[in-house]
C-alpha cells in the first residue's frame, strides 16, 4: 500500500526534476549530477509501478476469492 504513496510521489518529482534540467539549458548544458539525480527518480519510478503492479495483481487475484467466501459461508453456515 505504501509503494502506491512513493510511486505518486516519484512521478511528481520527476516532473520537477525535468523542469530543473530544462530550466538550467537541457541535458547538453546541465550539471552531471543534476542529470543523475533525475535518472535515479526515474529508476525509482520504475521501480515502484513495478510494486503497485504487483499489488493491483494480489488484489484482483484474492478480493474474488474473498467475496466468493463470504458467499459460501453465508449460505451454509449462517
Amino acid at each position: 500500500m505504501i509503494s502506491i504513496i512513493h510511486y505518486i510521489s516519484a512521478i511528481r518529482r520527476l516532473k520537477e526534476s525535468e523542469k530543473t534540467v530544462m530550466m538550467l539549458g537541457g541535458e547538453s548544458e546541465c550539471q552531471t549530477m543534476i542529470l543523475a539525480q533525475r535518472d535515479m527518480i526515474k529508476l525509482e519510478k520504475e521501480y515502484y509501478h513495478d510494486e503497485v503492479m504487483k499489488l493491483a495483481i494480489l488484489f484482483v487475484i484474492f478480493v474474488p476469492f474473498t467475496f466468493a467466501s463470504l458467499g459460501i459461508y453465508y449460505k451454509f453456515f449462517h
